[in-house]
C-alpha cells in the first residue's frame, strides 16, 4: 500500500487537493492489496508479475529511460454524481535535465485548477489559468537536480511494507485472469466483490472516511456508519520488457452519514506511460508574457529562497463557513515569521474569531514554533516544532509569496465542524 502511496508522491507533475490524494491513494492501495491477486502462471503468480512490473517500471524511469511521458486521471462521485475530475500529463527528459506538468481539473461547483509548470538545471516556470503570469525563478548557477524520477521502492521501509501487504493479500490470489499475448506482453484483469474483501482492508477504508472527510461540496459526504469496500476492479497491461504501460482501477465505498442517507463513493483511477525514449519537454516561449523573475542562490544540492527576510512578518487568510448558500467569514488564521535565515524559521501561529462567532472558536490555536530545513534538497520547505512537541511543515512560496502550512495543530482530523480550512497564508498588508 505505501508503494502505491509513494508512487504517487514520486510523479512530481502531480498535483492533487491534500484530500483528493490521500483518496486516490487509498484506492490504489487498495487496488494493490485486494484485486491485483493473480493466479498462477509460468511457476509465478500473477501478483507476483505485477510487483515486478511496478518495480522494473519504477527503476527504468529512475535509472534508464532518456525520456517518459506519465498521464494520470482521477475521478470521484458520489452515487454517480461526478464530485471532481483531475488529469495531470507529466514530461520528462534525462538528457536535458528538464520536466514539464500540465494539470487540469474541475470541482462540482465549476472550480478549475489548471496549471503550467517546467523546471530544468537552469530555472523554474509556472503558470496557472487564474493567474496568466509567468512566475520564473532562475538560478545563479545550473542546478544538480540528483535523481531525476524518485524510485518508491528503493526509500526506507519499502520491504517492510512490501511485506505487509503480501501478509494482507494471503490467498486472494486467484480472482484476476493473466492473458499472454501474441507480442509477448500481458494482460491483467480481475474485480472483488464485497464478500472477497478482506476485513483489515474494510476497516482501514472506514478509519480514513471518517477522519479525513468532512462533506464539504468538493468532497466525499461525511460517512459515519455502515462503511465498507463494496467492489474493486483493475486492469494493467505489461509489454515485452517487464514495463508497466497502463493501469486502470475503480473502487465503490459504501456508507451511510450522519443522516442516515446512503452514499456510494466511486474512485476511478487511470495511469499511462508512453512516448519512452521519444517524449519531448518543451519549455514555454516567454516572448510577450507577462512574466515576474526572481533570482535564487544555488547552495550545495539545493538553493536558498533569495531575500528570506521578505517573509518576516504577518501572514493571513480567512476562516470560513458556508450560511444560507453564502460563504461567511467568522474569523482570521495568523501566522506571524518572526526570524528566517534559510535554515531556522521562528514564529506563531493563532486565531482570531469575530464577534458573534465565538461558537466556532472551540479549537482555536495559538501556539510558537521553531522549524528547520531538514536537508539541502528540501528548497523551500521546514519541518516545525511546537512547544508542546507538535509537529508539522511550512513551505514559502517565493514566487506566490505565500506559506503553506500544514501538521496538527492546526489541522484536526475532524474537529473542524463547519470551518473551511485554507492552507495557504497570504501577506498582510494593510
Amino acid at each position: 500500500m505505501e508503494a502505491s502511496k509513494n508512487t504517487l508522491k514520486g510523479m512530481n507533475g502531480l498535483k492533487f487537493k491534500k484530500k483528493t490524494a490521500m483518496l486516490v491513494s487509498f484506492t490504489l492501495g487498495t487496488l494493490l492489496v485486494a484485486s491485483t491477486a493473480l493466479a498462477d502462471i509460468v511457476n509465478k503468480s500473477g501478483y507476483d508479475q505485477l510487483k515486478d512490473a511496478l518495480k522494473v517500471t519504477a527503476g527504468q524511469c529512475s535509472e534508464k529511460f532518456d525520456s517518459f511521458t506519465m498521464d494520470i486521471s482521477a475521478v470521484i462521485k458520489d452515487n454517480e454524481k461526478t464530485l471532481m475530475t483531475e488529469n495531470t500529463i507529466s514530461k520528462y527528459d534525462r538528457s536535458k535535465d528538464a520536466s514539464e506538468s500540465i494539470s487540469s481539473g474541475e470541482s462540482i461547483r465549476g472550480d478549475k485548477n489548471n496549471s503550467h509548470t517546467y523546471s530544468d538545471k537552469t530555472c523554474n516556470i509556472r503558470v496557472s489559468e487564474g493567474d496568466p503570469t509567468y512566475y520564473v525563478t532562475e538560478f545563479t548557477e545550473q542546478r544538480d537536480i540528483g535523481v531525476f524520477f524518485s524510485n518508491p521502492f528503493k526509500e526506507e521501509y519499502a520491504d517492510d511494507f512490501e511485506k505487509i501487504a503480501d501478509a494482507v493479500i494471503g490467498g486472494l490470489k486467484d480472482h484476476v485472469v493473466v492473458t499472454e499475448n501474441s507480442d509477448g506482453s500481458l494482460g491483467l484483469a480481475g474485480s472483488l466483490t464485497e464478500l472477497q474483501i478482506p476485513s483489515l482492508v474494510n476497516a482501514v477504508a472506514s478509519l480514513q472516511m471518517k477522519q479525513k472527510f468532512n462533506g464539504d461540496q468538493n468532497n466525499p459526504p461525511r460517512l459515519t456508519e455502515d462503511i465498507f469496500v463494496k467492489e474493486v476492479k483493475g486492469t494493467a497491461k505489461i509489454n515485452k520488457d517487464g514495463v508497466m504501460e497502463n493501469i486502470l482501477g475503480s473502487a465503490v465505498l459504501s456508507g451511510k452519514d450522519e443522516q442516515g442517507t446512503v452514499h456510494d463513493i466511486t474512485v476511478e483511477i487511470l495511469a499511462t506511460l508512453s512516448d519512452i525514449n521519444s517524449t519531448t519537454v518543451n519549455k514555454p516561449d516567454l516572448t510577450g508574457k507577462k512574466v515576474v523573475k526572481n533570482i535564487a542562490r544555488n547552495e550545495g544540492p539545493g538553493y536558498e529562497i533569495s531575500n528570506p527576510e521578505k517573509f518576516v512578518g504577518k501572514f493571513k487568510n480567512d476562516i470560513l463557513i458556508e450560511k444560507d448558500n453564502k460563504f461567511v467569514k467568522v474569523g482570521e488564521r495568523c501566522i506571524e515569521i518572526t526570524q528566517f535565515d534559510n535554515q531556522t524559521v521562528t514564529g506563531r501561529y493563532y486565531e482570531v474569531y469575530k464577534p458573534g462567532f465565538e461558537a466556532y472558536a472551540t479549537t482555536q490555536r495559538d501556539f510558537k514554533f521553531n522549524a528547520q530545513k531538514p536537508d539541502e534538497k528540501n528548497f523551500s520547505g521546514f519541518d516545525y516544532t511546537t512547544e508542546s512537541g507538535s509537529k508539522g511543515n511550512l513551505y514559502f512560496e517565493q514566487r506566490a509569496g505565500k506559506i503553506h502550512l500544514s501538521g496538527n495543530p492546526p489541522l484536526p482530523a475532524s474537529d473542524l465542524g463547519d470551518l473551511i480550512f485554507d492552507y495557504n497564508f497570504s501577506p498582510d498588508l494593510e
